[in-house]
Formats: C-alpha cells, structure tokens, sequence
C-alpha cells in the first residue's frame, strides 16, 4: 500500500460532535484508483463530555453549570457526593456548549488540534510521538479510589508551580481518559469501542495538557505535567508507549477496609440494609459494579452482596490488573507508596526540592478507624493482602503487606 498522508479539515459542529464538514480525516496517497481511501466522518468520533466542558470554559462561554465548579477537588478533609451521570438535561446543555465553543476562534483551534493528534496516535505516527517525549514528562498517580490519590496529585501541581484549584476535575483527576478491560461499554453517549474511546480521549487530554501548561517552567527541558490515572492500569502498555520513557509512574496501596470506610464516607454511608447498592451514588460505586459485570456478574446480584464483599472483589482486581496487564514489566520508573503519613509527605518533600517550589506539603490527613470500627472488615482481608503480594511478586515488585496492614 502506498504512502499515506493525513489531512483534517475543520468546518461546523453538528449537535455535540465537533465535526468536520464532509470528513474529519481523510487519509489520502497519491491520485491513484488503486489506492485505498479511508474516510472517518466526525459523527463516528464525537468529542468526550470532558473535552467539551474544557472546550465551555476555555472559550470562556460558560454555559454547562457544573456545581462542582464551585468545589476543591483536592480538599482532604470534606466528603461529598460525586456528580450523578450525565442525564438527559446534561447531555442538551453538553452540546449546546459544544456548538457554542465551536463557533469561537479559540474552540476550533483546540477541537482542530485534538482531532488532529488523535489522527497521529491512530497511525502511531513516530514523529509525534517522539517530539512529546522530548518536551514533557508526565508524573502519573495510578491509584485505586479513595487510596491518597487526590493529595498526592495537588501537592505535585504545587511542586510543580501550578494552582491545582486552575485545573477541573476532569482532567487532573480519575476519570478521563477513559479505560477499561472491556471492548464496548455502553454508556448514555457513548457506545464507541474502548480502544477507539481510550485513544480519542488520550488525544483530547494531550490537547488540555498542552493548553494548560504553555507556560509552564520546564526541569531538565522538559515541561512536567501530574495527573491522576486511575484507569492508566487497564491500558497500561498504551500508555506507557505514547507517554514515554521519562514518565513516573507512583502507586499509591491502601488497605481495603480503610479504602471502604472512605468510600462510604463520600458516598453517603452505609445503606441501611448493608447491601450493596443496585444504583450507584458515586463514579466509585459505578467502578465497582463495573468489575463485575466484567466478569458477568449482573448489578442484581452485586445488590446481594454485603457492601465490603463486593468492594472487596474491585479492590483485588484492580492490583491484580495493575500487575499483568503490562504496567510492572521492565518499568525502572515505578515507585510503590504504602498509605501512611511518613511514606507521602516523604515522597512530596522529595518532589518539592526536586523542582524547587520553596514549599512543605500541606500535612497528609488519615483517619485510623478500621480496626475499631470494623475489625471483620480487616480481618476479611488477610488472605486478599496475601494473594496481591504473591501475584506482584510474580513481576518482581513488592506489594508492601506489613506497612499496609498497620496504616489502618
């Protein structure tokens, strides 16, 4: 097949999609009938709810109220409920602002760029690739929910010399880009395959990252850029390719029985039946019912369930994907951090003078009560702590069961 070429044209928005006139991309040779066209029309690829949000408040329209714009998504201390998903009212405010930032100059510069990067990263295109890893270094939290990752992730943009409160949610935080071991996922908007969603929305991040640190210190000549990765894990051998050898990769182990008792707390508490619930009050309940069904086990029978036996299951599969799906393996830039004040604010201090903030981290906040306030919870979990040292162990990484199981 004959040499191929990209080319994206960038005309008009149609209901949410930043589209592209007739085709987004076209991948085009010389003017030959016998060579392959292959022509993506925009409406295939339709922008993420994230990108759009960033899209509103960029061009400076503002027009989706998000309440959790008023809100610190790096407070330690204040449990709230995580925003509900996107319902039929928010998905016409998300594209009528996706129509709104389309027709600004600054919004179709970014959408055009996105688009354009996600064309590059689908053709693995080296160039591209290799100019990223020249200019920025990205430092990523791959935490489970609810295991210090927000702290951490705030106290690296402080080191960093970045106000995290200048930065939404969605993108230092979980969420985005999205990930899973499934092929589809079907969600309100969304019914694309994982591969082409954890790709677009790589691309559309890179955009936001790009945007948000132009003018950015640089250390060692190179922009350093943090961000919370919980779902990195399920994509990992992708990430690590496109994000390139100088990224850090730190995770963050906390005992389950603590990891829950915070969940509870930012979900609401326990449910009165101690069940599982069958709809679920946070992004962290929806990530547990997840894993499941992954495994084909439907949200009925999860409701059956005493609360900390199904979390329980989400917390080893998470380790255990963390270690076979490709983030361990020849990985010399991994550090393990067991959830305890002396190994956090140890690792910050360490980051602070690295980048010379002339800052001390803010004091890491820890609640010590699952051994009083749950103490079956604990001692449930011995053998799961047992099964995640051997399983890490396998790639040669020490999973750290004693420190763990002290920080309670």
């Amino acid at each position: 097949m004959n040499r191929k070429q990209i080319k994206t044209q960038t005309v008009k928005n149609n209901m949410g999609r930043i589209a592209s006139g007739k085709n987004l991309v076209d991948v085009i040779g010389p003017k030959d009938e016998n060579v392959l066209q292959m022509r993506f029309d925009a409406n295939q690829f339709p922008a993420s709810a994230a990108f759009v949000y960033f899209l509103d408040k960029v061009s400076g329209n503002n027009l989706i109220k998000d309440p959790e714009d008023r809100l610190d998504w790096g407070d330690q201390v204040t449990e709230r409920m995580n925003k509900p998903l996107i319902n039929i009212e928010m998905a016409r405010e998300i594209r009528e602002a996706s129509d709104a930032a389309f027709n600004t100059e600054v919004g179709k510069y970014l959408a055009a760029k996105a688009y354009s990067i996600f064309s590059l990263l689908l053709l693995g295109d080296k160039s591209f690739i290799g100019n990223l890893h020249l200019h920025d270094r990205f430092i990523l939290l791959v935490t489970a929910p609810r295991h210090g990752g927000s702290y951490l992730t705030k106290e690296l943009y402080r080191a960093v010399g970045v106000d995290h409160k200048t930065l939404p949610a969605s993108f230092a935080h979980d969420g985005f880009p999205d990930a899973t071991l499934q092929w589809v996922r079907h969600d309100f908007l969304d019914g694309s395959n994982m591969i082409q969603r954890t790709i677009q929305q790589t691309a559309e991040w890179l955009t936001m990252a790009d945007w948000y640190f132009r003018n950015a210190e640089k250390k060692d000549g190179l922009r350093n850029i943090p961000k919370k990765g919980t779902k990195m894990i399920f994509a990992a051998p992708f990430f690590r390719e496109i994000l390139g050898p100088a990224a850090e990769w730190i995770v963050a182990a906390r005992h389950p029985a603590s990891a829950c008792l915070s969940l509870l707390d930012k979900a609401g508490g326990m449910p009165a039946d101690g069940k599982f619930p069958l709809l679920p009050r946070s992004s962290i309940e929806r990530y547990v019912l997840q894993s499941w069904l992954s495994e084909k086990v439907l949200p009925e029978e999860v409701a059956r369930m005493d609360y900390f036996d199904a979390f329980l299951h989400y917390w080893k599969r998470y380790y255990q994907t963390m270690a076979f799906n490709g983030l361990f393996i020849a990985n010399n830039r991994l550090r393990i951090l067991p959830y305890e004040k002396e190994s956090f604010e140890g690792y910050l201090r360490e980051q602070h003078a690295r980048f010379d903030s002339g800052l001390d981290p803010e004091p890491m906040f820890i609640k010590d009560r699952a051994k009083k306030e749950v103490p079956e919870w604990v001692k449930k979990s011995a053998k799961t702590l047992e099964d995640i040292g051997s399983c890490w162990q396998e790639y040669q990484v020490v999973f750290p069961i004693d420190i763990v199981s002290l920080a309670l």
